[in-house]
């Protein structure tokens, strides 16, 4: 028998013995003489960590976990085993059901009552952690005047009374990382997170409560975080311009769903244009650039200053925006402005010629000017490189490595991490790219191997164009994405139908959709585009925060109507 197929025999029979109070760490199965086997990881990290070291959740609570099973050069992962993580509550459970959000909340307490926000409540931030709970404090005030006509009132300090709204930082559970938080709700609301981000989140979910239920909220303990790190979406803005102002809607609608990567895609044109008409059809980059005047596209761009402010505002909504310029194809706005930097006719007038030493040059010059100085219009958050689709020969193809690779050095030795199109796979050569510390999304088989990149060294992002590219108006790609199969069917670990990796596998970030606009001479409004962006960041929001659905399809839509009357607007 072949080794590989010895281990394949290895996972098929491996037995995983229940979970108990006392155990502290995963329990490792027997396997047998000469055969490794060591822990990979959980889709929860913040009950069972990297390590394998149990976090006692509140209640029972279901997590995925994963072996490697290796001897010699040969190792097989398991395909996912379940395992219950016995809770550690032991106090009376009182009547209240789960209150429904969007994503659900993951552990639940339920208690006995209801405690009432009204006009005599307050919005009370911990005197200590005053300088980052005020932006959040006055955010939901804000929010709660807009939503429920309700103008409360703000202090620092104090001890909470009933009715009030307490926030603070603490550490007591630091299982639940930096985007999970606590909720005690008795006869006021004690909000409890590591950072600022759980905090704003929390906030989020009290709003979806108090708008479902008249302003009150059942009595209870929440225990809530994220399944996955990255919950993205991208937008096209390169073919079709969407206004700062909508790109603001975005990141609020994103937060209200506790979505926090959007990816805005700076640069692109015609997806299918006449090679011999490349100086007139359609192309477009969407920032000022000083360095090269006249670059930005005439009829839409964004200054570097609000670009910078966006970034800034994204941040106070618990939001991270990824700016993305794409090079060295989908460049024909950069040839336009400077022909000589073409790979050449029939080659693609949209491909830099990356044997040229100008365009690293001209390329070297774009990244840094918005990257430099002590308040860089891209702030230091992970950048993107693009990199997607470039044809060439073989000679062609191994620049194209040393192409990528030079260009993520280049953004990590700024202080970003760099991100990158998935291509590798289909771009194989001598020269090494860059893998450590470098994300990946994975959009297409045809092109890159997720698990390849894995066993590269890169982290990935399930951006798989099968069910998660939107391209409005065409007929080969989705144009609104099939929420009720993405809800029921997909998982982020899924690569097509039958592809999958370990859900908890360290090296998978999470997963996101993508708006392409390739039809540029279709008309559709902002709003007919959000509308396709609004579904999207609801399902993709449950399966990557919360895999357990309390209830069926149709019961996970009606909530979804029922919270979808703030940030909303159309």
């Amino acid at each position: 028998m072949k080794l590989q197929e010895q281990l394949q025999k290895v996972v098929e029979h491996l037995q995983v013995r229940p979970i108990t109070m006392e155990d502290i760490k995963v329990p490792i199965p027997t396997v047998p003489e000469g055969i490794g086997i060591e822990f990979l990881g959980a889709d929860y990290k913040q009950i069972i960590d990297d390590e394998g070291n149990i976090h006692k959740p509140l209640v029972n609570s279901k997590v995925i976990i994963d072996f490697r099973i290796f001897c010699e050069e040969e190792e097989v992962w398991t395909k996912g085993i379940e395992v219950t993580v016995p809770g550690s509550y032991g106090g009376e459970i009182g009547e209240n059901s789960k209150p429904y959000v969007i994503p659900e909340i993951k552990e639940w307490i339920g208690l006995e009552g209801q405690c009432l926000i009204t006009s005599e409540s307050t919005i009370r931030v911990g005197q200590i952690n005053r300088e980052v709970l005020l932006p959040i404090a006055t955010i939901l005030k804000q929010d709660m005047s807009e939503m429920m006509g309700l103008d409360l009132k703000v202090e620092i300090g104090g001890k909470p009374k009933q009715s009030d709204i307490y926030l603070q930082l603490g550490d007591e559970d630091r299982a639940i990382g930096e985007e999970g938080y606590l909720l005690h709700i008795r006869d006021y609301i004690a909000l409890t997170a590591l950072s600022k981000k759980g905090a704003f989140y929390a906030t989020r979910t009290l709003l979806q409560i108090l708008q479902r239920q008249n302003n009150s909220i059942p009595q209870g303990i929440i225990r809530d975080y994220p399944r996955y790190k990255k919950r993205g979406f991208m937008l096209d803005v390169g073919r079709r311009f969407s206004s700062m102002e909508a790109l603001r809607q975005y990141v609020k609608l994103m937060a209200w769903y506790k979505m926090n990567d959007f990816q805005i895609h700076l640069n692109d044109n015609e997806i299918h244009f006449d090679d011999t008409k490349w100086r007139t059809e359609y192309a477009a980059f969407r920032l000022e650039c000083d360095i090269y005047k006249g670059l930005a596209a005439e009829d839409g761009y964004y200054t570097k200053k609000e670009f910078g402010e966006l970034i800034d505002f994204a941040k106070e909504y618990g939001v991270d925006i990824v700016p993305e310029i794409d090079t060295p194809a989908h460049s024909l706005a950069f040839v336009q402005y400077d022909e000589t930097l073409a790979l050449g006719p029939g080659k693609g007038r949209d491909h830099l010629n990356i044997m040229k030493e100008d365009t690293y040059t001209f390329v070297d010059d774009l990244f840094e000017e918005y990257m430099r100085g002590d308040e860089p219009t891209f702030r230091f958050q992970d950048v993107h490189i693009g990199t997607d689709e470039y044809f060439g020969t073989h000679e062609e193809l191994e620049a194209f490595r040393a192409y990528t690779d030079r260009y993520l050095r280049w953004i990590k030795s700024k202080g970003r991490t760099p991100r990158l199109w998935g291509n590798l796979s289909s771009f194989k050569g001598k020269t090494p790219v860059l893998s450590e510390g470098v994300i990946i999304n994975i959009w297409s088989l045809d092109w890159v191997d997720a698990i390849e990149m894995i066993k590269a060294g890169y982290d990935i992002i399930n951006s798989d164009d099968t069910r998660l590219y939107i391209v409005p108006n065409a007929d080969y790609y989705r144009d609104y994405l099939d929420k009720e199969n993405l809800f029921n069917q997909w998982e982020p670990n899924m690569f097509r139908d039958a592809y999958t990796i370990p859900a908890g596998h360290p090296r998978l970030l999470g997963g996101a959709f993508s708006i392409w606009n390739d039809k540029i001479a279709i008309k559709i409004s902002e709003n007919e585009i959000y509308g396709r962006a609004k579904e999207g960041i609801q399902v993709l929001s449950q399966k990557l925060w919360n895999k357990d659905f309390s209830g069926d399809y149709n019961q996970f839509n009606k909530i979804c109507k029922e919270v979808d009357t703030y940030y909303l607007q159309e």
